[in-house]
């Protein structure tokens, strides 16, 4: 029969503890109620008696005066039976009460007495009279004796009553206490039956948590406790199973750990060395346990670069990728992963070796091929055959383009070295052109191209050039996997501070994996919804992502496998004041086309003067200072490779010279995007006219790269003529309050901040750099005299005597300012 549990224990305990008691209470209310009746009862009957003893009293008085008096027969014959009456009413109530009864009794036998008194007088006066006031004396005498009997009966109740209500309030305590004492002992046995398996339990968890884990327990006790007991023993089971899968995983582990052609090395929260596997003895030697892991011997970097992502570190003649992971959320101490990568570092530089190369060699060319054939496009002596030829170079010049900016803009993009020339730019007019361009490519397919533009559409903050690489990306993917007859629409719409453009199509759409991997580098979709057309890179809407994450926007993309897709960006739109039109801006204006090579500077001067721009040609860089020097000119367009005075030559002289420093120049060459340009504009060969008007415009407008100086007034002598030295324009703020102003008003790329202002915390939350680049650091300067603490700030902050060049260094996007933020 299966064991009752605690509760049903408890449960009857309680019930039978609560009917004792209220039995005893039942029964000491009883007692007490048939006490206090009885009182009353007693009480009654003394006070009944004692009034019919009154009466009685009374009829003999009655009876008396007709004695004694001269009544007739039939007064004195009332008088008896009233008397008589009374003395029957009076021994009823007297019966059962001896003294009472006996009393009443007397008091009758004293009135007839009384009466044989009366009846002696008739024949002797004197011995009738002496005997009838004896007989009426004792009867009055009586009478009253009786009635005090009924005062002691009375308090003879009450002495009985408060007896009887004691000894029934002691029976209750009594059998309340002897409840009490059951149910305590009842407790106690439950209690002792609980203890002892209790007890097992505790002996064999704390034997389990040592790691003994063999023990049992035998399932005993109520039903609660066995089935505790059965559940542990369960526990026990599946602990040693556990363990027992846990040390064969951990022999899996070890052996794998032993075999990885990766360097592990562990750390303690110390960040002393711990363990090392054999290929870590064969990468990094130096590193042995009980070493510290910062120590000088040590080839790892600082823990906060590994932990933030991966470290190149170059070592025994080897490239290696570290990363570290931490071990707990305790800081109980990290992981190290050290990874030969030396043969794909030199694969790395071999690829970017060949794309500066071939773009190089390819760039120069194809601006000729490109511009002429543009020129020629505009010409009106040409018959519709050659135009169609000339359309046929545009196209293929331009698709050759496209593949070597695609792979430059993927090698910038790692780089961090995209620069944005943003204005205020009319997206419709952007859709429109690029639906003008790509209709054909779209006819081809049959595949018809929509347009939901609004009249009321608002511009958007952006870079004409990269928001039409933007679209075209979209509409070209959008084109490769739509099939023949399909439908593809371009659509903006105004979203709050944003502008919103959705380019959708009927496609074949993607699964839930291509849409995780949309915007990965050369990942492509199925091959077969291309049709006769090549696929692409896989490189489109790569460049998409990091174009719109550059301008601070925001794309995703909606899509189901044959419904379609829909791609949606948000672009910002304009800041208050927006500057105006390119056009507007270089209208009038004069500018300088230094290129040694004739046809590209004539190419170059020939687009300019087709927008009221006044040209002026340099082939060399000793003849465009020479024209600087004698004339006037609102910006330069600057090639850099030219014999004899290159352009970064050029540059140094423009710079040098307080007459010229202030000049803007747009950098128009194949390695435009290389560094230790300093921030200048730049387009790359060959040349998109539109890229170059916007440079020029930006320039204009705009002038060269700003450079935020946060610092003490002290220091303005010794830090400002270094940066004019160095030609950089820059802006001085003493305060935090100045700092916000500032990057109100401007746009900056680099804060050199002063490492001893009294609060540089307030003026680093305060800095907001939006220039136009994507690399936007804030390099933290020290004169020697910080304040103390502020080594959490930047732990090595650069010593005002390199400040400058610490400056060029982040306008080249080199690594190596200190205290770096992006934006």
């Amino acid at each position: 029969m299966r064991a009752p549990s605690i509760g049903r224990i408890l449960q009857a305990a309680l019930l039978g503890t609560c009917l004792l008691l209220a039995f005893i209470a039942a029964i000491g209310v009883g007692s007490l109620y048939d006490a206090r009746q009885r009182y009353e009862d007693r009480l009654a009957r003394a006070y009944e008696l004692e009034a019919a003893a009154s009466r009685l009293l009374a009829a003999g008085v009655i009876e008396e005066a007709a004695l004694q008096g001269h009544a007739d027969a039939a007064a004195r014959r009332r008088a008896a039976r009233t008397f008589d009456a009374q003395a029957r009413v009076a021994l009823a109530l007297a019966e059962g009460e001896e003294e009472s009864e006996r009393l009443v009794r007397a008091r009758i036998r004293a009135e007839r007495q009384a009466r044989e008194a009366a009846a002696l007088r008739r024949r002797d006066a004197r011995r009738g009279a002496r005997e009838l006031e004896r007989a009426l004396a004792e009867g009055r005498e009586l009478s009253a004796q009786i009635a005090g009997r009924q005062a002691g009966r009375r308090a003879d109740a009450r002495e009985r009553a408060t007896d009887e209500t004691r000894r029934a309030l002691l029976v209750v305590a009594l059998a309340g206490g002897l409840a009490v004492l059951a149910v305590a002992g009842l407790v106690g046995t439950l209690v002792v039956g609980l203890r002892r398996p209790l007890e097992e339990l505790l002996g064999a968890t704390r034997r389990l948590s040592s790691g003994r884990l063999d023990r049992r327990v035998r399932p005993s006790g109520p039903r609660e406790l066995r089935d505790l007991g059965t559940a542990f023993n369960a526990m026990a089971e599946e602990l040693a199973a556990a363990q027992e899968r846990i040390e064969a995983e951990r022999h899996k582990l070890a052996v794998t750990v032993e075999s990885l052609g990766d360097a592990l090395v562990t750390c303690d929260a110390a960040g002393r060395v711990t363990t090392v596997n054999p290929r870590a003895a064969e990468l990094v030697p130096e590193l042995k346990p009980g070493m510290a892991a910062a120590d000088e011997a040590s080839p790892l970097p600082p823990a906060e670069q590994a932990l933030a992502g991966e470290v190149l570190v170059e070592h025994r003649g080897r490239t290696l990728a570290v990363t570290a992971a931490p071990l707990g959320d305790a800081g109980e101490g990290a992981v190290w992963t050290i990874r030969d990568i030396t043969e794909r570092a030199r694969l790395e530089r071999l690829k970017s070796e060949f794309v500066a190369t071939a773009s190089h060699e390819l760039r120069s060319p194809l601006t000729s091929i490109k511009g002429f054939a543009e020129l020629l496009a505009r010409g009106d002596r040409l018959d519709e055959r050659q135009r169609e030829f000339v359309d046929v170079i545009l196209q293929s010049a331009n698709r050759l383009v496209d593949l070597v900016n695609d792979l430059l803009e993927v090698a910038r993009a790692e780089a961090g070295k995209i620069e944005l020339r943003r204005r205020p730019v009319d997206v419709a007019e952007q859709a429109e052109e690029i639906a003008r361009l790509m209709r054909p490519r779209l006819e081809e397919k049959e595949q018809a191209l929509e347009l939901d533009l609004p009249a009321d559409l608002p511009r958007a903050w952006a870079d004409p050039a990269r928001l039409r690489q933007i679209l075209t990306n979209l509409v070209t993917n959008a084109h490769l996997y739509t099939d023949a007859g399909g439908r593809i629409a371009i659509s903006a719409r105004a979203r709050g501070r944003w502008v919103e453009i959705a380019v959708a199509d009927n496609g074949r759409g993607m699964t839930a994996h291509e849409r995780e991997h949309a915007f990965d580098r050369f990942y492509r979709g199925d091959e077969r919804s291309h049709g006769d057309r090549p696929a692409g890179t896989g490189l489109g809407l790569a460049i998409v992502r990091s174009l719109v994450e550059l301008h601070e926007g925001e794309i995703d993309v909606d899509s189901e496998p044959g419904v379609g897709s829909t791609f949606t960006v948000r672009l910002p739109r304009p800041p208050a004041g927006p500057g105006e039109a390119p056009d507007r801006v270089l209208e009038g204006k004069r500018v300088l086309v230094v290129d040694d090579e004739p046809d590209v500077a004539e190419l170059i001067a020939t687009q300019l003067a087709g927008h009221r721009v006044e040209p002026v040609v340099a082939h060399g860089g000793r003849e465009a200072l020479e024209k600087l020097r004698d004339g006037s000119f609102d910006a330069v367009t600057l090639d850099l490779f030219m014999p004899e005075l290159n352009g970064f030559a050029v540059l140094r002289e423009i710079r040098a010279d307080p007459r010229l420093h202030a000049t803007p120049v747009v950098v128009v060459s194949a390695l435009s995007g290389q560094e230790a340009l300093g921030g200048h504009w730049a387009v790359t060969k060959p040349i998109d006219f539109g890229a170059l008007r916007d440079a020029l415009a930006g320039a204009v407008t705009a002038g060269r790269t700003r450079v935020l100086v946060v610092g003490r007034e002290q220091h303005r002598e010794r830090l400002v003529p270094a940066l004019d030295r160095i030609g950089v324009r820059h802006e001085w703020a003493a305060s935090a309050a100045e700092v916000a102003s500032a990057c109100e008003r401007e746009r900056f790329e680099v804060a050199l901040v002063d490492a001893g202002l009294p609060d540089p915390r307030a003026a680093l939350a305060a800095l907001d750099l939006r220039g136009r680049r994507l690399g936007r650091q804030v390099i933290l300067f020290s004169a020697g005299d910080d304040a103390p603490g502020l080594a959490r700030l930047a732990p090595d902050p650069v010593p005002i005597e390199r400040a400058a060049e610490a400056v060029l260094t982040a306008l080249a996007d080199v690594p190596g300012a200190s205290l770096r933020r992006d934006d």
